[in-house]
């Protein structure tokens, strides 16, 4: 039977996790291109990009702190809070920023992917201490596909390696940052993007560099979100129970996370954003004549690794089913429903 830890990891995509980040305003780069091609000489590691000297308007893109690094998304993109996020195992560290042209709202996709076209930050430990085209060539982070040329370049003012086809003007980029590997990607989603897509695909890319000292620390120092007050597991399955039992919707949002998870054990998992799979259910409790009953009472799961189930009854008129509620630890001891679990 599949577990709720090996539900995460299966979806570790659409896994919520909170990243230190900021949008904070910081003066516009250079004008020149992030990504040009590399003479046969080797530029110096610690080259950092350099603001214009002319007079400019300030920007305000993304940054990410933990990550050191800033990106210009632009309308409708925005940091994705479903596939974003970071973990270490086993000692090595994984980050992914992922930047989606669709609203909160919007987001949806399964433990496959996602329909829509994204731009990825990965980040990786690198002990190995291997050059971008090393790690390019090896095929880590996004693997390699048939015909994909490898280039030496400079991006975001660093020696890089580029990994694009000649089919498309899409290029995936690598460069190293300390310990660490970034490779900034973006990928086409179910269908190819338009030509107007594509350009701002490759706009948001070449907006990538890493933050100055300077920024780093403005960044670590800017005020962070106050904390949710903590919420146990049991405060949270009776509140589930009385909100669920009495088809009180209002009170989902302060339990739901961001993204909600919808599984099968032993199958696959998609994910929706919390404002809609909540007007989903309000819809559902009139229109189906739904009704849930949730036992609030005993837990399964490994409460000390974060991850516990309850039971529950869903009645509607297509029948009955029952779903397992999971319940996942966040930040500040604070538990929420990540989603439901059910049976083939």
């Amino acid at each position: 039977m599949l577990t709720l830890i090996g539900l995460v990891v299966g979806i570790a995509v659409i896994v919520y996790v909170v990243a230190f980040s900021r949008q904070v305003a910081l003066p516009s780069p250079s004008p020149t291109s992030s990504a040009t091609a590399t003479p046969s000489a080797t530029p110096s590691l610690t080259a950092q990009p350099t603001p214009s000297p002319s007079p400019s308007p300030a920007s305000v893109g993304y940054v990410s702190a933990e990550l050191g690094y800033s990106i210009e998304p632009m309308s409708p993109w925005r940091r994705s809070l479903c596939t974003s996020g970071s973990f270490t195992q086993q000692g090595t560290f994984f980050a992914n920023d992922v930047f989606v042209p669709v609203s909160a709202r919007d987001e949806t996709g399964t433990d496959t992917g996602v329909a829509y076209p994204t731009v990825r930050v990965a980040v990786e430990d690198n002990p190995q201490k291997l050059t971008p085209r090393q790690w390019a060539e090896q095929g880590k982070t996004v693997g390699s596909t048939a015909g994909e040329r490898i280039e030496d370049v400079t991006f975001a003012g660093r020696p890089a390696a580029k990994k694009s086809l000649a089919t498309s003007p899409l290029a995936t980029y690598f460069v190293a940052n300390g310990t660490r590997m970034y490779v900034v990607l973006p990928q086409s989603g179910a269908t190819a993007p338009d030509g107007a897509t594509q350009q701002a695909m490759v706009t948001l890319v070449e907006s990538f560099r890493f933050l100055t000292d300077a920024e780093l620390a403005a960044a670590r120092a800017a005020p962070t979100a106050i904390p949710r007050p903590p919420l146990s597991p049991e405060d949270l399955a009776d509140r589930l129970a009385g909100a669920l039992g009495n088809r009180d919707t209002s009170l989902l949002p302060d339990l739901l996370s961001p993204c909600v998870t919808i599984g099968v054990e032993s199958g696959g998992a998609s994910f929706v954003s919390r404002e809609k799979y909540i007007d989903d259910l309000r819809t559902a409790f009139t229109s189906a004549l739904l009704n849930v009953t949730v036992q609030a009472r005993p837990f399964t799961g490994d409460r000390a690794s974060g991850a516990l189930t309850i039971a529950s009854t869903w009645r509607d008129s297509r029948g009955t089913r029952e779903l397992k509620l999971l319940l996942h630890r966040v930040a500040s001891d604070r538990w929420e429903w990540q989603g439901t679990l059910g049976r083939p």
